[in-house]
């Protein structure tokens, strides 16, 4: 009797709680698109212990876009060898507004991963944020040990973290998150380690935020930045880094730092031990069929309900 009084407690707070998140000018799914290009998709998300802050109808997530953007202009337009300015494809509203979703999560903070993108990540699959022409980035008001994280489909910056109470430093993390969910950093970009982050590690603006090498370079089947799709103006010789990594669709990026990263991934998985990478950052939306093939696979709803829900301490 105990657990099912609790039971129907739990039930009657989060059906308060969602009720009380509807405000004027809030949106609990992705609006109509304006455009079939690729773009950057903004969310606002909490879980079902945080305190609605309203930063997406606030006007702050649209401010900390444009930050981004102001950045990316910059930098593109200074970096040596750079094409030219450019700044990310957003996605907007019919009315010309940014298109930011509004997520509560049905879990508490500490019923998640400490690393909550392994658990958000699924959420958002069996949500319908899987739109493989889109990045997926998360304004997560929430505690985390770490400012952000992010891979190929999407991103996120944990408001709470101590790493983001500057917002001109928060702003910067998210430009360095959403270069890893455009699938860098590459392994053949000159001075990139093998984890997707210069070996010199981010003592400057530019590294922190992946420009330099790793935006503008000459090295023949290895992807560069300023060629991301989710860049305008688009580039003369796009990729598109869902084909690359999510779908191992690599076509002409055949440097041999990515195919041998590529082969060791493939043998790892075959042998059972666990591993993401395949020479840039891995792919939100797949996971290990470590009791069938032994590769990686898109999410399928049943998989990604048990990433959902799988216990923290499992992961």
């Amino acid at each position: 009797m105990k657990k099912i009084l609790l039971a129907l407690l739990i039930t009657l707070f989060s059906s308060s709680l969602l009720a009380s998140d509807e405000k004027d000018g809030r949106f609990f799914e992705d609006q109509p698109d304006v455009t079939d290009d690729y773009q950057i998709h903004f969310i606002y998300m909490l879980t079902a212990s945080d305190k609605d802050r309203e930063l997406d109808i606030n006007g702050k997530i649209e401010e900390y876009a444009n930050k981004m953007n102001a950045l990316v202009e910059m930098f593109s337009k200074k970096t040596k060898g750079s094409s030219g300015v450019k700044k990310y494809k957003y996605d907007y509203r019919k009315d010309g507004k940014l298109d930011v979703t509004f997520i509560r999560l049905d879990k508490k903070r500490k019923e998640l991963h400490k690393h909550i993108n392994n658990n958000y990540r699924a959420y958002l699959w069996l949500n319908g944020f899987n739109n493989p022409k889109k990045v997926y980035f998360t304004f997560a008001d929430v505690t985390s040990q770490d400012g952000g994280e992010g891979g190929v489909g999407m991103a996120s910056i944990f408001l709470k973290s101590k790493y983001n109470k500057n917002i001109n430093s928060m702003v910067k993390t998210a430009v360095h998150e959403v270069h890893h969910a455009m699938g860098g950093g590459f392994a053949c970009v000159p001075g990139m380690s093998k984890k997707a982050h210069f070996k010199s590690g981010q003592d400057t603006d530019a590294k922190q935020m992946f420009f330099g090498k790793a935006y503008v370079h000459d090295v023949e089947g290895c992807p560069k930045g300023e060629d991301s799709v989710y860049l305008t103006p688009t580039s003369k010789d796009p990729y598109d880094p869902f084909k690359l990594i999510c779908l191992n669709k690599w076509g002409k990026y055949n440097h041999k730092k990515l195919v041998k990263l590529r082969e060791k991934q493939a043998s790892d998985l075959k042998r059972g031990k666990w591993n993401y990478r395949s020479g840039g950052s891995g792919c939100k939306f797949t996971y290990w069929d470590r009791n069938g093939s032994g590769v990686m696979k898109l999410f399928n709803n049943e998989q990604a309900n048990k990433e959902y829900n799988r216990n923290p301490k499992d992961h």
